[in-house]
């Protein structure tokens, strides 16, 4: 474990938001994390936290972003559609901005959002992940994905496009850095989007240490939309774009799946409930609802475009 300062304005003083937070995803309650707030910025992060060769243990093989791949051709037609609708609206937002050229997609996993843009147009794709198995698996698909960090990647001077970070800025251990870096390989014309759990939600308010967007110990930031905003102009980045409104009612599950994983004892209702709220006639019928709760930003996703200042 190690002790860190803010990574937004370097101030060591903060404040407790969240302790003896277990990990309700693998559903070990030996991990016990603390998220914090800073005084001086208002960024809240994981404090203390595990190093970065700490981490391994909490991304398994069977890791839901790792997993997949694998299991998708198994999976149910209404999955698989759920799925690729998601990938063509991960795509949308970055070809309103760049039509073609090289992107790079940061924690890319297996690759399924590398191969979406590869059907949408002229794009040459790259990718970087530090999971061995998800790398592999990328590979197999003939996908340039590279094992490691970001920074350990070493990319030419403003060779991309675009760069993506889907649902990856929160885990890293320092996010300024990284944006610097992509600030660095970025042409002065490309796009940066990036997607992150939103503090300032109605959902993180309503399910409190319950919320999907805290995950612990994966998740070491998080971000409302005026602290990545702060992220970003410090490492200059201005935001030309942020919505919302994607990803309620899948968020919204998830953080009751949370909540259901830590009541400990098992219940058949809670489970049949949750069963049904899974299915695709709930999901169409809460639609309406979701997005009304996601406007104004105040959905439990925040995607942001951003392009570099100069």
């Amino acid at each position: 474990m190690e002790y860190v300062a803010c990574n937004l304005c370097g101030s060591a003083q903060a404040i407790h938001v969240l302790q003896a937070m277990s990990d309700l995803l693998l559903q070990r309650n030996d991990v016990l994390s603390t998220f914090v707030q800073c005084v001086s910025c208002g960024l809240m992060y994981q404090n203390p936290r595990p190093t970065l060769s700490e981490m391994s243990v909490y991304y398994p093989p069977d890791y839901e972003s790792y997993a997949l791949e694998p299991g998708l051709q198994d999976s149910s037609w209404w999955l698989r559609q759920t799925i690729q609708y998601g990938i063509a609206k991960r795509c949308r937002y970055l070809t309103r901005y760049k039509r073609a050229g090289r992107l790079l997609d940061v924690g890319c996993a297996t690759g399924v959002f590398l191969r979406g843009m590869q059907r949408c147009g002229d794009w040459q794709v790259y990718g970087v992940e530090i999971n061995e198995h998800a790398v592999r698996i990328a590979q197999r698909y003939g996908l340039d994905v590279r094992l490691g960090t970001l920074e350990q990647a070493g990319f030419p001077d403003e060779f991309f496009d675009g760069v993506t970070l889907w649902d990856v800025l929160e885990h890293l251990h320092d996010p300024a850095a990284s944006l610097r870096e992509i600030y660095r390989i970025l042409k002065p014309d490309g796009v940066l989007v990036i997607r992150v759990p939103n503090a300032a939600s109605h959902d993180a308010r309503c399910f409190g240490r319950y919320w999907a967007g805290w995950d612990a110990p994966r998740h070491l930031y998080v971000f409302t939309p005026t602290t990545l905003g702060a992220l970003l102009a410090a490492n200059r980045f201005r935001i030309v774009a942020q919505d919302s409104q994607i990803g309620a009612y899948p968020t919204f599950l998830l953080s009751l799946r949370f909540w259901n994983n830590a009541q400990g004892k098992s219940s058949p209702v809670r489970d049949r409930l949750i069963g049904l709220l899974g299915q695709p006639a709930m999901r169409l019928l809460a639609a309406p609802l979701f997005y009304v709760r996601s406007l104004g930003l105040r959905g439990p996703l925040l995607v942001t475009t951003a392009q570099r200042m100069g």
